[in-house]
């Protein structure tokens, strides 16, 4: 009766029952709608030619077989509007005297032309051609001869990439939405969590508490269970509604790490608020750690171009290691015990530290 009692102020009015459910899920929904979009074989490339040459067909061809065919445009002098408005995320520029530098042996600059819409996108496009042309820098393959040749044979096919894993997609939406669904109830518990015990505070609840003998263990379990509860709920809900956009997770993988991640968080969330002095304090340690998980998860940031220690660190979070758990099940088909042992310790251990914690709440005068 008491935990169902703490349920109720946790989501306080009606409204916020509905926000509660509805944040969540709309952060899954537009997570797996907007990242489906961020990928470099989703870009739109336009091409300036002014130099209408075998040569500078060839190299827009090969462009093409670093990109999608249907991803590449021919664009005219009215080039700008397009990148205003979107349409194109960057132009390459041909310049008129590409064969003739080619043929004297000169250094000749393609001029790149980013989009202010999705700079993301545009910066992923000039990392993938520029790192290709400088690796090419100094050999053979710019030489005229050897371009001529290339362009008037096309009997020998290219090597194809073919990934061994079973489940290898290479779009952001396949790669970002299944960790969504735990980053949601991680996010919900900080902010939500983080007030608990400090709002007892300043309304002069522990006090009462206190006067009237609460042990602080029941105290401590009771919010503890009704974060619990509340995160069981908004997990099954990102759940269903990832299956319903694609995000197919075994619930046999999804409920054992979900689970853990509920407790360390609602332990985390309880822990702070009881050693911050004010609100202000909780919900800015909050924030910051929800933002550190978020960077620290891998699930949209790279974590391995971090320095060595960060990155250790990194990878002892537990956001870490539940978006590691559930790539390599669906890469490898690797179990997830392991990960699940390492989320239990260090949920259990979170779990302990909350309890003294607000063990220390009680014993203060």
């Amino acid at each position: 009766m008491r935990v169902w009692y703490e349920f109720k102020r946790l989501i306080g009015k009606p409204v916020n029952i509905v926000l509660i459910i509805l944040l969540p899920v709309v952060l899954t929904v537009a997570s797996i709608i907007f990242f489906n979009g961020f990928g470099v074989s989703n870009v739109k490339l336009g091409v300036y030619n002014l130099d209408d040459s075998a040569l500078s067909r060839f190299t827009i061809k090969l462009v093409m077989s670093f990109f999608k065919g249907g991803t590449l445009r021919y664009v005219d002098e009215n080039y700008v509007e397009l990148l205003q408005s979107g349409e194109v995320n960057a132009v390459m520029m041909i310049p008129s005297n590409f064969t003739d530098a080619l043929y004297n042996g000169q250094k000749v600059n393609i001029d790149f032309i980013p989009s202010p819409v999705d700079l993301q996108l545009s910066v992923g496009i000039y990392n993938v051609l520029n790192s290709i042309f400088n690796d090419l820098n100094g050999s053979p393959f710019f030489n005229p001869q050897v371009l001529r040749y290339l362009f008037v044979s096309n009997e020998t096919p290219a090597p194809q990439f073919v990934p061994k894993t079973k489940n290898f997609k290479t779009d952001f939406g396949n790669l970002f939405s299944p960790a969504i669904l735990f980053l949601s109830v991680i996010f919900l518990l900080l902010a939500i969590g983080v007030l608990t015990v400090i709002n007892d505070r300043e309304l002069g609840l522990i006090t009462i508490f206190k006067v009237n003998n609460e042990k602080w263990y029941k105290y401590s379990v009771v919010k503890f269970l009704a974060l619990f509860f509340l995160g069981l709920f908004v997990s099954f809900s990102v759940y269903l509604v990832g299956n319903l956009f694609g995000v197919k997770i075994p619930f046999s993988i999804f409920f054992p790490l979900s689970l853990t991640a509920i407790i360390f968080h609602s332990a985390l969330s309880i822990f702070i608020s009881s050693i911050s002095p004010n609100k202000a304090v909780a919900n800015i340690l909050g924030i910051s750690l929800s933002m550190f998980f978020f960077f620290t998860s891998g699930s949209i940031t790279p974590v391995t171009t971090l320095p060595k220690a960060m990155f250790k660190l990194a990878s002892y979070t537990p956001s870490y290691k539940l978006t590691y758990a559930l790539r390599n099940y669906q890469l490898n088909n690797i179990g997830i015990s392991q990960e699940l042992k390492y989320l239990i310790v260090v949920s259990i251990i979170a779990f302990v530290v909350m309890i003294f914690t607000v063990r220390k709440e009680f014993l203060k005068k």
